[in-house]
This record gives C-alpha cells, structure tokens and sequence, in this order.
C-alpha cells in the first residue's frame, strides 16, 4: 500500500498484515495488539526526523546510545517481538515481569494482550529512559508500570508472575527470574551462545521447573546486551594498534575465554599470526544458514577454545567500523581460525598452523551430517546447582548448566 499522507491505523494494519505474510504473527490476539497500540507515540524524534510511516517499517531503531557511541537502547524490530510475544502465549488476566522498558511499545503490546484483569511491570535500568518511557505509556492509555531497577534481580514485588520476557540479550538466565515466577510460568529470553560473541544469540522461551527451566521453542534474532548486573568473568582483552592521523586505532582485538588459557609469549605468538598471511576460503552460505553454523561451531567445541575477534573494515571514506568474528585457537601449535561473515556467506580464515582449522573444520562437518540445524532448532535446558541437563552438549556459566539439544 501507498504509505505517503497513511494514517496510523491504516499503518499499523499494513504492518500487521506484513508480520503475518512474514509468519512473525500467527495469532489473532497478537494481531490485535500490533492494530491496537500506536508506534509512533514511543518514537517521537523518529516520527520528526522521518515522518509517521518511519514508525512502521519493519526494523529496530536506535534510540539512545552510550558515550562511546554504541547502542544503549532501542524499539526493536515489529518482527522479532511478535515472535517473542507468540512464544509467550500470554492469556487475559496474565502477571508479566518485563525486563528491559527501552520505549515502552512492547509494554504497552504486553499489557493490550493481558488486559485490564491483568498486570504488566517493565523494569528499566536507566532513568531517563524509563521516564520517557512513562509518558509514552500514558499518552497511548496503557496501564503497563515502568520501574527502575536493575533487571538482572527481576522486582520481587511484582512476584509472583506467570511470564518473563527479556527484551536485551544475556549470557546466563539469573536465579531471580527462576524464583519470582510461579509454577509452570514461561521466560522468553535472547541468550547469548557464545563467549564474547554477543550478536550470535537465540531467542528462547522456556518453562519454569523445580530446578532450572525446560526447552518451549526458539528462534533466531538479536538483542543489545543487558546492561548492569555483575557481569561474567573473561579471559581479558589482548590488542594490536596502529596510528591512523592523530588516532590509535585497534588492528586486531581478541576478547574471550580462551585468552585465560593463553600466558603473555602465547598471546603475542597469536596476535603475531593474526596480522600475517591468512589462508581464506569462502563458504557458500546464505543467512541464515551462517549465523546457524555459527552458533552450532561456538557450541560444539570447547568454550576454553573460543574467541571473539574484532576488526576495523571501512565502510565509506570517513567511516570505519569494528566487525566481530569467532575464533578458535590451538594452543598446541599457536594457530588460529576464524569464521567471520562475508558477501556471500561465510569466510574461513586460517592463521599459522592447521590445528585450529581442523578443528573449525570438523564441527562444520558435523553440522551438516546433523542435517544443518538452524537456530530455530536449538532446544535450552537450564538448571541451577551441581546437575547437568541430559543434553548434547553442557557448558557451565556461573551457577547454572545450560544444555543444548537440536530438535529433530
């Protein structure tokens, strides 16, 4: 349809309409919350910079950015939060701890689908934002409560609750969601598979059980990390640097858990490998197909094998950007590999020896004799104390096991 001069009811049935197409929304009750709640009331400097129809695209926006200039929150994408919002399958008169206020709009979707009966309690870090968030709530006449806190210890008045969703990404799921929903209650969350990889993620909806939670579904989609809490224990940083005009400008940088393993000669020895010669080998994938092998690499071997790699790539004469990829390292030999993404799909890159490559190899191997599970596929089992889950494949992060099967 035409979206010059559209009111916002006629966008709000377009969008609708596309999330449908999309298979994003495939309850009548989402559908209504999508037709219900005004977007642009939670965007205003976007609607003015844009105009009304910028509200209603399919796609995140930014909305408030750390002194760095890196996203601190956002509206995100109509489509990733109508899956969220049909995972959790929430019913009339439903409690809903939200974790995450950002804008408000899913609040006001969370609080339009539990109705007037029904209690929707968003908790937001930031002040400022949920303030804004506040008066964007009241404007569009939604009964949704916004606090401040942080979201990591959920908000024990709000307790007990029959849903959770997490609306920013994170790497373990904490006890305090666990204890403040009741029996049987569902969290939908973006959990972060691997170390210091934070855009490769799997949005997950769990059910809560004695001692941790059981697999509901998953889907693929990614989500800013959240911010506060005490964050998890790494391997530390280790970086290359250039001068760029008057700047110093990162050349490589690695993060992640398998610089704990590494002493200072062994860190050199790979920051040294990483700025030679690279043995590359595209692999013909499409998205998102890649972020699958991605995540089933990152999960497949050992975490204590693991890095993040950050690279500048120049993005416009003025604009150069940092790119992640993941790496994996062999101590024995010093190598490294790394599968970073690229037109086409996905790029192997192999430094110094071939350990690290066999064994990139190998678990891409295994990926497609399993019939190249997607993300979609994952199955999450989390449980908190000594326990594993009887899974795949286990890692322990902090106080919990989380387990990962891929459905068949």
């Amino acid at each position: 349809m035409r979206t010059t001069g559209a009111s916002g009811e006629d966008l709000r049935a377009a969008l609708v309409e596309q999330l449908r197409a999309a298979g994003r929304v495939r309850s009548e009750r989402v559908a209504a919350a999508f037709a219900a709640v005004p977007r642009e009331l939670f965007l205003p400097g976007h609607v003015r910079r844009l105009g009304l129809a910028a509200a209603y695209r399919d796609e995140a926006v930014v909305t408030r950015q750390a002194q760095d200039g890196s996203p601190s929150s956002s509206s995100s994408q109509p489509s990733i939060m109508a899956e969220m919002l049909e995972m959790l399958a929430l019913a009339p008169g439903a409690r809903v701890l939200e974790v995450g206020a950002g804008t408000g709009y899913n609040a006001a979707l969370l609080a339009h689908l539990v109705g007037p009966g029904g209690s929707v309690t968003s908790v937001e870090l930031d002040p400022d934002a949920a303030a804004d968030a506040r008066r964007a709530l009241r404007a569009a006449g939604s009964a949704a409560e916004v606090v401040v806190g942080d979201g990591h210890a959920g908000w024990p008045a709000a307790a007990p609750v029959d849903a959770v969703v997490v609306t920013a990404s994170t790497a373990t799921v904490p006890r305090a969601w666990h204890g403040q929903l009741a029996p049987g209650g569902v969290l939908v969350v973006p959990l972060q598979l691997a170390p210091g990889m934070p855009l490769l993620q799997s949005v997950v909806a769990m059910r809560k059980v004695r001692h941790g939670f059981d697999p509901v579904a998953a889907s693929a989609g990614g989500f800013m990390p959240l911010r506060g809490g005490p964050g998890r224990p790494g391997g530390g940083e280790v970086a290359a640097f250039e001068e760029a005009g008057d700047d110093v400008v990162p050349r490589v940088r690695f993060t992640g858990p398998a610089l704990a393993g590494l002493d200072a000669a062994d860190r050199r020895r790979l920051l040294v490998a990483a700025l030679g010669f690279a043995r590359r080998e595209i692999l013909p994938l499409r998205w998102p197909a890649a972020w699958s092998l991605l995540a089933y690499v990152a999960l497949a071997l050992p975490e204590e094998r693991l890095l993040s790699v950050e690279r500048p790539v120049r993005e416009g004469p003025d604009r150069t950007v940092m790119r992640s990829a993941l790496g994996v390292v062999d101590a024995a030999d010093g190598s490294l590999a790394l599968l970073a993404p690229a037109r086409g799909g996905l790029r192997l890159e192999s430094y110094g020896g071939t350990g690290a490559e066999h064994a990139l190899r190998s678990a891409a191997e295994r990926w497609g004799l399993a019939g190249r599970p997607g993300l979609g596929d994952a199955r999450i089992t989390v449980r908190y104390g000594v326990a594993r889950p009887h899974c795949w494949r286990s890692v322990r992060r902090g106080d919990q096991w989380i387990g990962l099967d891929w459905a068949t």
